[in-house]
């Protein structure tokens, strides 16, 4: 399963970023990008979902350096003991893939275009503000 959300993922790669967008027909912001994932994936229940829900909804432990990310995992940014910003979805190989580039200003596709704000693939330290990544446990693991 893991290998089939992440070919879904980057099939997702160049679709713009539109803050608070939700499926790829209208644009993705980061939490709407890995909400929409997991939701298609049945990994989540329905419902609006920030980077910082989606963190406090992990029951999980933080991986820190040392141990394996696996594609699917949730990479979670911000400010250790202060809010999560962001989130991307981990590819594996110390790569994530998530809508990047844009805030809370982008509203218009061609504002997105003109910023190149869209989803990507980053390095998983592409920020240096990087809290952990969160393990998901997918059915029958």
């Amino acid at each position: 399963m893991r290998e089939h959300l992440v070919n879904l993922a980057l099939k997702l790669v160049g679709c713009p970023y539109i803050w608070g967008g939700a499926n790829p027909w209208v644009g993705f912001d980061c939490s709407g990008f890995i909400v929409w994932i997991y939701q298609a994936f049945g990994l989540l229940p329905s419902g609006d979902w920030t980077a910082e829900q989606l963190y406090r909804r992990a029951s999980l432990p933080i991986r820190k350096d040392g141990s394996p990310v696996l594609p699917g995992d949730l990479a979670a940014y911000g400010q250790p003991g202060g809010p999560i910003t962001h989130v991307m979805l981990a590819l594996g190989d110390d790569l994530v893939v998530g809508a990047s580039g844009g805030d809370h200003t982008m509203t218009t596709v061609e504002e997105a275009r003109r910023r190149g704000a869209q989803v990507k693939v980053k390095p998983l330290h592409y920020r240096d503000d990087l809290v952990g990544v969160l393990p998901v446990r997918f059915p029958g693991e």
